[in-house]
């Protein structure tokens, strides 16, 4: 092998090995916009609310919240930070403060993980499964 095409091949992998790295990511690390929080009932019934608001997750393992949604004729906001780690096929959001008491903080099962949607499943300890889809531009 000549050395012209050897220097070609290493401009070509130095080319494109960020995209090996970086170009398929699913990462997390974005602010998402939470498009529904849907609340299904033991008996099969459903209430949800649509773009409740936004969830943003740092490099760092931190993160916040900022939402706002009624549900069963109760008006819930939550402006609150929380630590994150995603595993294989859930993610934990826990409260960065003991009083924090956000319905948000919770292991989830991931049920969809893309570049640019999220759907995670979880329950809320009384009888009752959470679906959040989220989207990102």
């Amino acid at each position: 092998m000549s050395l012209n095409n050897y220097i070609m091949k290493v401009k070509y992998l130095w080319l494109f090995l960020p995209f090996l790295f970086f170009g398929c990511s699913k990462s997390l690390v974005h602010t998402w916009n939470i498009d529904k929080f849907e609340i299904i009932r033991e008996n099969g019934q459903s209430t949800g609310s649509d773009n409740i608001g936004t969830i943003t997750f740092n490099k760092n393992g931190s993160g916040h919240k900022d939402i706002n949604y009624t549900i069963f004729d109760h008006q819930y906001s939550d402006k609150s930070g929380f630590k994150w780690e995603k595993h294989d096929g859930y993610i934990l959001l826990k409260s960065t403060k003991s009083e924090d008491k956000s319905k948000l903080n919770k292991a989830w099962i991931i049920l969809e993980d893309g570049a640019k949607k999220q759907v995670w499943k979880s329950t809320n300890g009384e009888h009752q499964i959470e679906v959040l889809q989220l989207s990102r531009n």
